[in-house]
């Protein structure tokens, strides 16, 4: 899975694993989401100043 860095408006900053990301149908939250498609965090985007993918998995080859 991948590494997400979540920064807010209030300077915190929170890491969050996940395969993917997506913003919910009405924008109130972003959905991070595990491989299998669970939702593994849910984060208000209301508070949201950024969302950086630090670290993405090496693909596997063979």
């Amino acid at each position: 899975m991948a590494q997400y860095t979540i920064n807010y408006m209030t300077g915190d900053e929170e890491t969050v694993h996940a395969a993917k990301v997506d913003k919910s149908i009405d924008g109130d939250d972003y959905r991070f989401h595990d491989a299998n498609g669970r939702v593994v965090a849910y984060v208000p985007s209301g508070n949201v100043l950024s969302i950086v993918l630090v670290d993405e998995p090496e693909a596997v080859t063979g």
